[in-house]
């Protein structure tokens, strides 16, 4: 019992949750082997009484013998109050303390600091002083307190309570649609950037002002895997050079090798293929991609231009593209996950042998290439004004570039994921690393602000994937099941301080997926750091006729449906419920019962609709619910009602199931109609909420 006390109060000391309120409001202890797993995962020991009693004397000394917390987060326009502890030998000595200003500047704080009480703690004494910063600059700056000769830092997050907003955007509404989907009689076989410049100038064409899609965010789609989910990224700070348009390349107009290439007749045929196939085959499409960029790169690299000082450019402004790009060569040579490699390369010691240098110059000039069409699509879409909405994933796969290099911020001993609840009954593990929540805050959240500044250069409105996450994330340790985890606390408040300062310079509106179970804290802190929550019809019906749905919240993005629930025309008849019955995620003998609570469901919808004047008679079909839900929303007065371009023409396959693999095309469906089907059906136009 002792121990076991014992390992709970260090789970507490190091932000482990030792029993949590799942989906069906039951409280579910975690068993002392989860907390010992979890604490293991944070580099906390405690497999035994002799580990657990050390632990427990580290993990409560540990703020004291540091001095300062590693990050304070000042809030903007108001005074801040800074703790430090000192040990004996220091507790008389004067105190200089020094602010070092983001840019450089530097003042040295006139005021005292007061003794505010002595405490020892494990046999060990500290003093503990106070003083007030005032009212200081946004921005992250940096204190030193210096005491004798000994120092203690600390990063000041200065920061907006607020993120970014713009009042004078109105009510508006944006259509989502993945890029890979959006193809075109011209793209070859799934879309790409410029099918989706043309998709962003129709919503802007039809009265709309966003235009969303899934994380466009560098993947693997040859060695070591082929992993086309778009929430297991190769990494969160570069691009996905699947999305580029070949034919829109410079070089492309000049290098007749890749011209011929592309003309050929095998060529020609693989496109015809690759546009005929409803699922999209990302490793084939790739390696025919490839093949004509590589010839781009040699004839690129083969000869001045005027464009090489582009590139030289790019590669100033971004010097870890030459990393990643030795890391995706190596990757390649070796053909299996960075956790395979030799001691020396696992460790980042990369040298020009362990790669082909022709493959490394691949990667510069494809990065360099998804960066200008990027950045030109943000510019046309804005020109004709339409803002990209962009999807910030939780996490990245773990053979990829950013676990490798910033290893130091992920916890490898363990995989987020998410408790079990009605819909997974054996939880899920998402089989990808988590943050670690204490080495993040000692590394200045370096890495945090590196992939949160690549995506708001080009985001207007960003999703922030599993919000919760700011606050608390379920561990899932090494080797254990999905349902054998617990809850870890992650430092929201800083976490919050950081997205809203970068939110602010950015001007990139803040979107936290708030779905499932949630946290109280977490809607209430976005409600407090001004982030739009989101609002899905299909989680809001209700069977009173009355109040079949509760009018969304102003600080909102509503919609029928996400890219992870059913579509709307599989929804409205209960067909999805079919598809949970054959992924073992509802028994048969439980369809019959849920068809009925559909179906009640939906009569009162129909009813709530027709009673409020937007839809003409109960007994209306899926196309004629589907317009009145939308005028609805958009009368309602969300900041954005966000449309499923999919919707529009009723389909039924969803993109992707969760808790789902091999069972479903996850991530791999193009839309069934072209752009230029669905620009020239004035039907679906009229479902907008114009």
């Amino acid at each position: 019992m002792k121990i076991d006390r014992q390992l709970r109060q260090l789970a507490g000391l190091n932000g482990v949750q030792t029993s949590f309120v799942d989906a069906a409001n039951q409280r579910q202890a975690a068993t002392p082997e989860v907390l010992a797993g979890v604490l293991a995962a944070l580099g906390v020991p405690a497999s035994n009484e002799a580990e657990i009693r050390d632990s427990l004397r580290a993990s409560r000394l540990r703020p004291f013998r540091r001095g300062i917390e590693p990050v304070i987060v000042a809030w903007e326009k108001r005074d801040t109050k800074i703790t430090c502890h000192l040990p004996p030998k220091l507790a008389s000595k004067r105190l200089k303390i020094g602010l070092q200003f983001e840019g450089g500047r530097e003042e040295e704080l006139a005021a005292p600091a007061r003794a505010i009480g002595t405490r020892e703690m494990e046999r060990e004494r500290f003093t503990s002083r106070e003083f007030h910063l005032g009212k200081l600059p946004l921005g992250y700056h940096t204190l030193e307190i210096v005491a004798g000769n000994s120092s203690y830092r600390t990063l000041i997050l200065s920061a907006p309570v607020k993120s970014f907003a713009d009042a004078s955007k109105g009510k508006r509404w944006g259509a989502f649609l993945p890029m890979y989907a959006a193809h075109s009689k011209a793209s070859w076989g799934a879309g790409n950037v410029s099918d989706w410049e043309r998709l962003s100038q129709w919503i802007g064409s039809q009265g709309g002002t966003v235009a969303g899609t899934l994380p466009l965010l560098a993947g693997f789609l040859d060695y070591p895997i082929c992993e086309p989910s778009p929430y297991s990224p190769a990494s969160r700070l570069f691009w996905n050079e699947f999305y580029l348009d070949i034919t829109k390349i410079p070089e492309f107009a000049s290098c007749r090798e890749a011209q011929k290439l592309v003309a050929s007749k095998k060529f020609q045929n693989r496109l015809r293929c690759f546009r005929r196939d409803e699922i999209i085959d990302y490793r084939e499409q790739w390696a025919a991609r490839r093949s004509v960029l590589e010839l781009l790169a040699k004839y690129f690299f083969s000869k001045a231009s005027p464009r090489r000082a582009e590139f030289e450019q790019f590669l100033r402004e971004r010097p870890d593209v030459n990393e990643y790009a030795a890391f995706r060569a190596t990757c390649e040579k070796l053909k299996t996950s960075w956790q395979n490699w030799p001691q020396r390369l696992r460790e980042g010691r990369l040298r020009e042998n362990d790669y082909a240098a022709a493959a490394r110059r691949f990667h510069l000039y494809v990065q360099w290439l998804a960066h200008g069409q990027m950045a030109e699509l943000v510019r046309r879409s804005e020109q004709n004004g339409v803002e990209l909405y962009l999807d910030l994933p939780l996490g990245v796969n773990p053979d990829g570039y950013d676990v490798w290099r910033e290893r130091d911020s992920f916890a490898l001993g363990a995989n987020a994921g998410a408790p079990p609840d009605l819909f997974f009954s054996k939880g899920q593990d998402w089989g990808f690393a988590p943050l670690h929540p204490r080495r993040i805050r000692e590394l200045g959240y370096r890495h945090v602000l590196d992939f949160l500044r690549f995506q708001m250069q080009h985001a207007r409105l960003l999703r922030i994937d599993h919000v919760m996450g700011l606050h608390r994330l379920y561990w899932v340790p090494r080797g254990f099941e999905a349902r054998q985890g617990t809850y870890v606390n992650y430092p929201a408040e800083e976490l919050h301080a950081i997205f809203n300062l970068e939110s602010r310079r950015h001007r990139t509106r803040l979107v936290g997926e708030n779905l499932g179970t949630v946290p109280k804290e977490v809607n209430r802190a976005m409600a407090r750091h001004g982030l739009l929550g989101m609002y899905v019809t299909q989680f809001e019906q209700r069977l009173e006729p009355e109040a079949a749905l509760a009018k969304p919240p102003k600080l909102s993005v509503a919609s029928l449906d996400t890219h992870d629930t059913p579509m709307f025309a599989a929804f409205w008849p209960g067909d999805d419920l079919l598809e949970r019955v054959r992924l073992g995620l509802l028994r048969s003998d439980e369809l019959k019962a849920a068809k009925a609570d559909r179906k009640q469901l939906n009569a009162a919808l129909a009813a709530f609709l027709k009673k409020q004047t937007f839809l003409k008679t109960r007994k209306a079909g899926a196309r004629e619910v589907l317009g009145a839900l939308l005028a609805w929303l958009k009368a309602q007065g969300p900041e954005i009602v966000l449309v499923s371009l999919e919707d529009l023409w009723l389909e039924k396959r969803p993109q992707n199931v969760p808790g789902t693999s091999t069972e479903h095309p996850n991530w791999r469906r193009k839309a069934r109609l072209t752009l230029e089907e669905l620009f020239h059906d004035q039907r679906l136009s009229r479902l907008l909420p114009t």
